[in-house]
């Protein structure tokens, strides 16, 4: 494995990407298919695909400003997690997320229902378990952040992406720095344990001075978390349209940034995450290798240890506007059955292993990894190519990337991808 020029490949947050996915040759039971799986302690994951503004950068699923569909897109969400609840009795969830999209771009009466159908209908104890909740500057208001605060919700993740309006304008996200102050000091002033905020490098005409202020400015508000996003132009979005050409300067921008964070205090848990410090739950955060996940909501992304399955992917707003029509005119036995997904086999499974436990602030042990797959880490030629290139450090079963290492993860996870998994998402047609 040699470091190529340009290292920033893809961000490997999750194994198969939906690129890989297609329909199955024969419909499965939700019964059938976790019949064999420990539901005991399962993530959580609810999506919901609707923005109030559709930043140039993204190819999320997702929808911004609908004008109409909202109450029937709830109500389907609710019948898909009752009929979870129905099917598979016993789950048991340890960890959860709520996405999207913008979760607060719901007005309060339906962000409650929603939050709602999460706890009640799917069965997720949000007071008890860790877990988070995405948030816009435009739509967070006290109204939301005292229902976020009364579900027990640990962390409130919210994009600010840049303090200076004109790199948020050529990110397609016409946001003041007034709007991100106002939202900033409502979340800080409220008992919400977490707060993460995203910064994005790498923007048009982004200098280092004005990289330097966005993070000082980040950090007047002393959040728990902060994480540093590389930008990436990706086929459909507005980014792409608008064409800019300039020199790459991530690389040198994602230094700073680092070398800033770690002297103010923080700690880099991951190329993109650095945390004040690993407070309660980072472990369970960033070493997600558990094989279950149950995810609500179209677009969402359910896996069991060989099935991994989700509603259809889209990128332009037509084609993701038809997915969630579809999904919102099913009914409970709809629900029931699986019918988009891949699965894998150990081979796959293997990979996803490697990039769940290296990707994102994850720790490889290879003593699970042997109980797992009965074989030794030495076996596996990449991750000693990765010990020759000084990626990886080790301590006792434990692995890990090193700084070095973490520098390189958008170069390391695409490079784990197997053969077939390329080709597949190669023959994707994106719409």
């Amino acid at each position: 494995m040699q470091p190529k020029d340009n290292i920033y490949e893809q961000y490997a947050y999750s194994y198969p990407h939906k690129q890989a996915y297609r329909e199955l040759l024969t419909p499965i039971s939700l019964q059938t298919a976790w019949s064999k799986e420990d539901k005991t302690r399962l993530s959580a994951y609810l999506h919901l695909p609707f923005c109030e503004m559709r930043c140039g950068f993204c190819n999320l699923f997702t929808v911004s400003n609908p004008k109409n569909g909202i109450d029937t897109y709830l109500d389907a969400l609710q019948r898909e997690a009752q009929t979870y609840h129905t099917s598979l009795p016993s789950i048991q969830f340890e960890t959860y997320a709520i996405g999207g999209g913008t979760p607060t771009f719901l007005e309060a009466d339906d962000f409650a229902k929603m939050l709602s159908i999460f706890r009640d209908d799917l069965g997720v104890d949000t007071n008890q378990k860790y877990g988070s909740i995405e948030a816009s500057p435009k739509s967070i208001s006290p109204e939301k952040i005292a229902l976020i605060e009364s579900y027990g919700i640990n962390r409130v993740s919210i994009g600010i992406q840049s303090w200076i309006e004109q790199e948020t304008k050529l990110l397609g996200r016409p946001q003041t720095p007034e709007l991100a102050h106002q939202a900033l000091s409502q979340l800080s002033n409220s008992t919400i344990p977490e707060i993460n905020i995203d910064l994005i490098y790498g923007i048009h005409g982004q200098t280092k001075k004005s990289w330097l202020y966005s993070l000082q400015k980040t950090l007047e508000f002393d959040p728990v978390e902060v994480y540093l996003y590389p930008l990436y132009t990706r086929a459909l979005t507005g980014l792409e349209k608008m064409n800019h050409q300039q020199e790459d300067h991530r690389l040198m921008l994602y230094r700073i940034g680092r070398d800033f964070l770690k002297n103010e205090g923080y700690e880099q848990v991951s190329m993109r995450c650095f945390r004040k410090s690993k407070i309660g739950h980072v472990e369970t955060l960033h070493n997600s290798v558990v094989d279950g996940m149950i995810g609500i909501g179209a677009g969402a992304r359910s896996y069991t240890k060989t099935l991994h399955y989700s509603t259809h992917y889209a990128v332009s707003r037509k084609a993701i506007q038809s997915i969630i029509e579809t999904y919102s005119t099913k009914q409970s036995a709809d629900f029931e059955q699986i019918t988009y997904g891949i699965y894998l086999d150990e081979a796959e499974r293997i990979r996803r292993f490697l990039i769940k436990s290296l990707i994102d602030g994850g720790s490889l042990d290879s003593e699970l990894f042997e109980q797992y797959f009965n074989q030794k880490i030495e076996s596996i030629s990449i991750i000693m190519d990765l010990f020759e290139q000084g990626w990886l450090m080790q301590n006792g079963s434990i692995i890990r990337l090193n700084e070095a290492g973490m520098e390189m993860e958008d170069f390391i996870g695409p490079a784990l991808f197997s053969d077939q998994i390329l080709n597949l998402m190669s023959e994707y047609e994106l719409q």
